[in-house]
This record gives C-alpha cells, sequence and structure tokens, in this order.
C-alpha cells in the first residue's frame, strides 16, 4: 500500500513539473525608451568606473612613492644623532660633562668636613 501511494505521489509530481515546463513564453513588457535609458546610465557608469580605475592607479603610484621614501629615511634619525653627537664633541659640551662627572660630589657640611650646626 505504501509503495503504491509513493508510486501515485511521484507521478503527480512529474505531471505537475511536465505540465507546468512547458508553458508559453511571456513577452518582455520594457519599452525601447527604457532600454535605451539604461544603456545610457550603463555609458555613464562606465566612465565613471574608468575615472576610479585611473584614480586608484594614481594613489597606488603614490603609495609607492610614499613607501620608498619612507625605507629611505628609515636609517635617517641614527645618522643624524651621530651627526649631532659629533657636533657636540666640536663645541665642547660632551667634553664638559665629562669633565664634571670627574670632580668629586661635593660633602655635606663646611670647608672642614665637620657637620653643620642647625640653628
Amino acid at each position: 500500500m505504501r509503495k503504491a501511494i509513493r508510486a501515485w505521489l511521484a507521478g503527480a509530481a512529474c505531471a505537475a513539473v511536465v505540465s507546468t515546463g512547458c508553458s508559453k513564453v511571456e513577452t518582455c513588457s520594457v519599452s525601447p525608451i527604457e532600454i535605451e535609458e539604461l544603456r545610457e546610465d550603463i555609458g555613464v557608469i562606465d566612465k565613471d568606473l574608468d575615472g576610479v580605475h585611473e584614480r586608484e592607479q594614481q594613489l597606488a603610484d603614490d603609495l609607492a612613492a610614499k613607501q620608498a621614501d619612507l625605507n629611505s629615511k628609515k636609517d635617517k634619525p641614527a645618522e643624524l644623532r651621530a651627526r649631532l653627537e659629533l657636533l657636540k664633541r666640536g663645541s665642547g659640551r660632551i667634553e664638559k660633562k665629562k669633565a664634571d662627572t670627574s670632580k668629586p660630589a661635593p660633602t655635606s657640611g663646611d670647608a672642614t668636613g665637620g657637620k653643620k650646626e642647625s640653628s
């Protein structure tokens, strides 16, 4: 009994597909004016797209140039620090600092080495 019901349902499904699958094709209800307007819109969009692609290429070139500039300047801080140290040595700043560190630290108290009395 189950096989008969399954067979009948399968046959009904196939009949429904066959009967609706072979229907007459409907005609297009779009006017030729609408088609021409859409073609013009597509032309405008294509031009805009070309402009966007040109801008994208320009920005990619600018980015590559800036990346190259950045890579060339990565070692610049170390070079400038070395140059600054050289200039400091020439002006005597570093030697003065070294000389200041070689002096003995002042002791608290008076010249005799004793403690100061608080008043």
